[in-house]
């Protein structure tokens, strides 16, 4: 993607068609259907290749009734994209809430965020072959995706550590951590590939406390 393209993509997360929003937030029993089966096709042969027929089949419903609910392979890609964005992030808010203690949050989170992008098999059947579709906006053109990521993790950072109320030096301070961190998130996107050991939670917890607690709560 181009950096707009990317600003589009990440305008059409954060400000959904409300149209979309509705068939995501409240799916009846075949737009569900329908929404699963292209995930499954597309992790399957790609988002490139996957196409409308595809979808039908899979899903076990008529192209008119596919048609009814998402005119547009773009309009059914967004809501795919918007539930599957959705579900890391109430995901990771569920991590977070679990912890009884700061690290203990940060250490699900991390958890969480690893494991889920590890696992998640649309994203690694793109970055396998389809990279020219992906991997411009996460890395070249990842500023707006950079940007929003920052805002999100310094709203929780804020919280942690200072309440509500906020120094210039502690706003700079939150901001390049939160920076810090999503440039991290980033880098094990697009190389899974690492020596940092994460394989268990002790693991993930002894390279929160050493490393990422260290840079959060540096100087304030």
């Amino acid at each position: 993607m181009t950096s707009t393209r990317t600003a589009e993509f990440v305008r059409r997360l954060t400000e959904p068609d409300p149209v979309v929003l509705a068939q995501v937030d409240n799916p009846d029993e075949i737009t569900a259907r329908i929404l699963a089966a292209t995930l499954k096709q597309a992790e399957l042969v790609g988002m490139r290749r996957t196409t409308m027929e595809d979808v039908a089949r899979r899903s076990g419903v008529g192209r008119a009734t596919l048609y009814r609910r998402f005119p547009t392979k773009a309009a059914l890609v967004d809501a795919v994209v918007l539930a599957e964005a959705r579900r890391y992030l109430e995901g990771d808010a569920q991590a977070w809430a679990q912890g009884a203690t700061f690290e203990d949050r940060m250490v699900n989170s991390t958890v969480f965020s690893v494991t889920f992008m590890r696992e998640h098999a649309l994203l690694k059947k793109l970055l396998r072959t389809e990279p020219e579709t992906i991997l411009p906006s996460l890395t070249v053109d990842a500023g707006v995706i950079l940007d929003y990521a920052t805002e999100y993790t310094v709203g929780l950072l804020r919280r942690e550590l200072y309440g509500t109320e906020t120094t210039p030096a502690q706003e700079r301070h939150l901001r390049t951590v939160a920076e810090l961190h999503t440039r991290l998130t980033l880098s094990f996107i697009v190389t899974p590939h690492t020596s940092i050991n994460l394989a268990t939670i002790d693991d993930t917890r002894s390279y929160v406390r050493n490393y990422l607690m260290p840079m959060v709560v540096g100087p304030r």
